[in-house]
């Protein structure tokens, strides 16, 4: 991959993590080498199902949305890859179900949805990096909600779009409908929740 690629690529990220524009975030990049690791993000889609009755331990307030909600946020803290685990942020945003996957949900269980962000510092300018960082961060949820509610049938596991196909499936194709969708889908979010108590140096909150 070229160099201008690689910035482009890192700079888009760091946007993405910091709301910078883009002259900001080029600069911001090019205080780096092409080699080191900056904050950035990603997102992706989180298709999952959770139980159709109650949680015996929610309160009586909250809803099974906003449990599904705060168990995805929490799972940032078990973001690891090849054995190695790393500082994550998500941002989670429940959404309606998007559609229904193949099969659907099986009995005693209902369709749920999240829009996830990831926060990390992480090598943005390879390839594959923001790809992979959502297979990792779908991994951690993925684990941790079968740890809190085990027995969901393996052909209906839970499910990760990255935002970017996400985006083109609806056909936008462009940086800026990818954006706006991403705009769209937080602005429908039924309940909104984050990380707590994650590295200071991925945690917006601190920046």
């Amino acid at each position: 991959m070229s160099r201008n690629r690689a910035r482009d690529r890192a700079a888009r990220a760091h946007m993405q993590a910091t709301g910078a524009r883009r002259a900001r975030a080029s600069r911001a990049v090019d205080t780096t080498t092409s080699n080191e690791p900056t904050l950035g993000s990603t997102a992706f889609l989180l298709d999952a199902s959770i139980p159709i009755g109650r949680d015996h331990g929610l309160d009586d307030a909250a809803s099974m949305e906003e449990l599904f909600g705060a168990l995805v946020a929490r799972s940032a803290a078990f973001v690891e890859r090849d054995g190695h685990p790393y500082s994550a942020y998500f941002e989670v945003h429940v959404v309606p179900p998007v559609g229904s996957r193949p099969g659907d949900a099986p009995d005693g269980w209902r369709n749920a949805a999240a829009l996830v962000l990831v926060v990390a510092r992480r090598p943005w300018h390879l390839d594959d990096e923001a790809d992979d960082v959502v297979t990792d961060a779908y991994r951690a949820a993925r684990e941790t909600l079968h740890r809190y509610w085990p027995g969901l049938p393996e052909e209906h596991d839970h499910a990760a779009l990255p935002m970017h196909l996400l985006a083109a499936l609806r056909g936008r194709l462009t940086e800026e409908g990818a954006q706006a969708l991403l705009q769209e889908m937080k602005d429908s979010a039924l309940f909104r929740t984050r990380t707590l108590g994650a590295d200071p140096e991925v945690d917006p909150a601190n920046w």
